[in-house]
């Protein structure tokens, strides 16, 4: 691989500031179907599958929210390009063993978001036995951005992510190197950064996708957006509200992938199908 095949492999995890790590740890499980791999007062580590984990909640009294993204990259030698990257980029970089993860990288986006790029995510060797309908995926995260096209310079340019498609003026979906349409999305007018958006995980099928909406609807759980379909990836799916507010959570299943080399990003124009292709015509 040379310096400009550079892409990171996949989103690894997600780490999120809460109040209560216990009461996080416990909504996360129940609703989200993800199980709890490590568990301390003021830290929880959460898994999908049998990566040890998808989302690190931590006890914090200055200020909750999304904390920091994890990509995995393809190959232990990435490390040290992105760190020879990012170095000629004037970004300052932190080299050091991570935890439940080989080498990582860690380093600030322009937004001030904390990044890490690592290698060797830890693996429990049983599937999840105690969620009802484990997710298959952790997809993608949606974060706020102050300028849109000094984000996408950073993410596409040095970071290697490739864009999929791009809502004009508003939203870039960016996919990583495992294809699915899109592992980051940067969003103008979301929310001023830091802000997290929203997480999306996967689902095994219909199946599973409603069982899990079933639960939010019988618990009295507030569902952010109800079922709909994505003009970008072609997923269905519902959203949800989670700890810590405003944060949603995303359960879909079909999500697509690209794997065409030749594929060309689309410009969606904003409006009312930008976000679910099932709305009805206005006047209809």
């Amino acid at each position: 691989m040379t310096d400009s095949d550079l892409i990171p492999y996949r989103l690894g995890y997600v780490v999120i500031g809460v109040e209560d790590v216990g009461a996080a740890a416990d909504w996360w499980a129940r609703y989200a179907q993800l199980e709890v791999s490590e568990r301390q007062d003021d830290r929880a580590h959460l898994r999908g599958g049998t990566d040890h984990h998808w989302i690190v909640l931590e006890r914090r009294t200055d200020r909750t929210g999304l904390r920091r993204l994890a990509f995995e990259v393809g190959e232990p030698d990435d490390l040290d390009r992105y760190e020879k990257r990012l170095a000629e980029e004037g970004v300052q970089t932190e080299r050091f063993d991570g935890e439940w993860t080989g080498p990582t990288l860690r380093f600030c986006d322009p937004n001030g978001y904390s990044i890490e790029l690592f290698t060797g995510m830890g693996n429990v060797p049983v599937p999840p036995t105690v969620p009802w309908v484990p997710p298959r995926e952790l997809l993608h995260a949606v974060v706020g951005v102050a300028d849109l096209e000094v984000s996408f310079d950073f993410w596409h340019r040095v970071m290697g992510l490739r864009e999929s498609d791009r809502v004009i003026g508003k939203t870039i979906f960016l996919r990583c190197g495992i294809g699915w349409h899109h592992a980051l999305v940067i969003g103008a007018g979301r929310g001023a950064p830091p802000f997290l958006d929203h997480i999306c995980f996967q689902m095994n099928g219909i199946d599973d996708l409603m069982k899990v909406r079933a639960r939010f609807l019988e618990d009295r759980q507030e569902l952010d957006r109800d079922v709909l379909r994505h003009p970008t990836s072609g997923s269905m799916g519902f959203y949800a509200k989670a700890i810590p507010a405003p944060t949603t959570v995303e359960f879909c299943i079909e999500h697509a992938k690209i794997t065409d080399p030749d594929y060309r990003p689309r410009a969606l124009t904003p409006g009312r199908w930008t976000s679910n292709v099932w709305l009805p015509p206005l006047g209809s």
